[in-house]
């Protein structure tokens, strides 16, 4: 069990022809324009992963800053009543 014999030999390596290998092909070089774009392609979607991640984190937050408060206080919503009336208006 540990002292088997090996199958594949030196010799029966040296008998069979070696299978030709292609030449390795060099990788294309980018342009600046190709690298460029890349990047810009990468960052894009860095920041649309980025964006469907704290966007809703922050929603999170804030509703539970507003369950922390006790909700939101009602002067708060009677300002913001009066802005949207005032936008509504016509800002005169």
């Amino acid at each position: 069990m540990f002292f088997r014999r090996k199958t594949d030999t030196l010799l029966a390596h040296a008998a069979e022809p070696a299978p030709e290998q292609a030449a390795p092909a060099r990788k294309e070089r980018l342009s600046w324009f190709e690298k460029r774009d890349r990047r810009r392609r990468r960052r894009k979607m860095f920041e649309e992963v980025l964006g469907w991640i704290l966007v809703p984190a922050f929603f999170y937050l804030i509703y539970l800053g507003i369950k922390a408060v006790g909700g939101i206080p009602k002067e708060l919503i009677d300002f913001g009543n009066e802005l949207i009336g005032i936008l509504f208006k016509g800002g005169s």
